[in-house]
C-alpha cells in the first residue's frame, strides 16, 4: 500500500529521533480500508448507514445484498464501495425502485 511505512522506515525514524506519524505497519492495513473504517465506527458506536463489510467474492456479494435488501425494505438506493479503490473509483449504486418484479 503506498504511503505505508515499513519496519525499516520506523527503525530509521527512531535512530534519527524523528517521529513518524502512522499506525503500526502490521495492523495498519486492517484499518486503512473502507471496511476497516466501518469496523472502527461500529466499535465506537458511531451512527453509520446499514452496511456489510469484508465481502471477497461475487457470490458473497449477491447473498449479502439480497439479505440487506430483504431486511431493509425501506431502503431504495444501495451504494457499493470497493475497499482498495480511491478518488471515487470503485463506487456504484443500485436503485431498487427501478427493478420491476416479474
Amino acid at each position: 500500500m503506498p504511503g505505508t511505512p515499513s519496519i525499516d522506515d520506523i527503525k530509521l525514524s527512531i535512530r534519527l529521533a524523528i517521529p513518524i506519524m502512522c499506525g503500526e505497519p502490521s495492523k495498519q492495513h486492517l484499518y486503512s480500508t473502507k471496511s476497516g473504517a466501518k469496523k472502527i465506527f461500529q466499535l465506537a458506536d458511531v451512527p453509520s448507514p446499514i452496511c456489510q463489510v469484508d465481502i471477497y467474492d461475487e457470490q458473497e456479494f449477491i447473498t449479502s445484498l439480497a439479505q440487506l435488501i430483504t431486511k431493509n425494505l425501506y431502503v431504495s438506493t444501495w451504494i457499493f464501495k470497493i475497499d482498495d479503490e480511491f478518488n471515487g473509483r470503485g463506487h456504484a449504486y443500485l436503485n431498487i425502485d427501478l427493478i420491476k418484479p416479474i
